[in-house]
């Protein structure tokens, strides 16, 4: 079987550019952030709707992001104000450890969770087992709170702005912006499913650029793949396609 996945290539020039973000999103500080309007969702439902929409719950690692998220919602939508949002943040039932869907640590205490003026004052998570998924509600001041996983929230949907370098479905790979395609197809009709998303077949001339691709393939969990070389007009005379 020839190999079965296509890297395509998007003619990239890095320059001095602002940030932008793809449709449905919008720019939240260095993040793209999308508001669901589609009523309310479990945490699972709220995971799955944001990978859906080649994005995530936010994960607020620091001050600002952190300030930014809560400013942006803060802005009197009646029903959003009400019932708040959910976080990328989750408890290991097993390790009783709050982490990011990362594997990074939440940051514990002040000034990310909020006191749970029910239970004598105490901070945030304070939920026990019961409650292991984290949420943001503007009566708590848009701080973390702690609620069953299982309760109805609104999601965000955070991803990284593309800084106007890469435009969907393309990445950011070192200094090239790389689409894959996993279906089967020749290697000319590969040259045409990347011409259809407005590249062509990978080409590399920069040993550190391949090696930064190459890790990335790795990532993905393919091995096999058509690029944009052939001898095909003279035998033995390699052409690069660019």
């Amino acid at each position: 079987m020839f190999p079965s996945t296509i890297i395509c290539l998007l003619l990239l020039i890095i320059g001095a550019v602002a940030a932008d973000c793809p449709e449905g999103y919008e720019v939240v500080g260095s993040k793209c952030i999308h508001r669901y309007t589609g009523g309310y969702l479990t945490y699972d439902e709220a995971a799955t709707y944001c990978t859906q929409h080649f994005g995530r719950l936010p994960v607020l690692k620091d001050c600002a992001s952190f300030l930014d998220v809560t400013t942006y919602v803060n802005d009197g939508y009646t029903t959003d104000f009400n019932n708040g949002y959910w976080l990328g943040a989750t408890n290991g039932t097993l390790t009783n450890v709050w982490q990011w869907s990362d594997g990074a640590a939440v940051q514990m205490g002040g000034p990310y969770w909020a006191t749970n003026a029910g239970v004598n004052l105490a901070t945030e998570p304070s939920g026990g087992t019961s409650a292991n998924c984290a949420t943001i509600y503007h009566t708590s001041g848009w701080l973390f709170r702690d609620v069953p996983c299982e309760a109805h929230v609104f999601p965000l949907c955070s991803r990284p702005s593309v800084d106007g370098l890469c435009v969907h479905p393309f990445v950011l790979v070192g200094t090239q912006c790389v689409h894959i395609i996993s279906e089967i197809y020749t290697w000319h009709e590969s040259r045409n499913q990347c011409g259809l998303v407005g590249g062509d077949l990978f080409v590399v001339d920069d040993c550190d650029q391949y090696h930064k691709v190459a890790l990335y393939l790795d990532e993905q969990g393919y091995y096999d793949f058509w690029i944009g070389v052939s001898d095909e007009a003279e035998e033995g005379q390699s052409t690069l396609f660019q």
